[in-house]
């Protein structure tokens, strides 16, 4: 995600996180025929529910760090506090987090190009 120095402020890391691994696992999801409305209502912002699902259809690329920054950030990214400035204790270091964000989203993109008869 290439943070700078200056974004390494808790909450805005956190955030900007958590964002990143929704995104990945809700493209998972839409990929493979949910709609944008079903993710809306019945996954909302809760990361581990998505986490689940993408696991229960099978997705086999959730790197191994991705259950716990879920765990941590979920919560507090559902109820919006990540917003308000909580700076949450995160379970690994951020530059881990980072790249760990980065797997995932990289075998999100495998997955879909897999999925799809698309090669890059």
């Amino acid at each position: 995600m290439a943070w700078t120095d200056d974004d390494r402020v808790g909450a805005q890391s956190a955030y900007h996180s958590a964002i990143a691994i929704e995104l990945g696992l809700k493209a998972y999801l839409l990929h493979r025929g949910f709609s944008d409305d079903w993710t809306r209502v019945w996954l909302r912002h809760d990361l581990t529910k998505a986490l689940r699902c993408v696991r229960m259809l099978g997705f086999e690329g959730v790197p191994d760090g991705i259950t716990e920054l879920a765990t941590v950030l979920g919560p507090l990214y559902g109820s919006g506090a990540l917003r308000t400035g909580i700076k949450p204790d995160l379970p690994l270091p951020p530059d881990v987090a980072d790249q760990i964000i980065c797997d995932l989203l990289s075998a999100v993109e495998a997955a879909i190009a897999t999925n799809s008869g698309t090669d890059r």
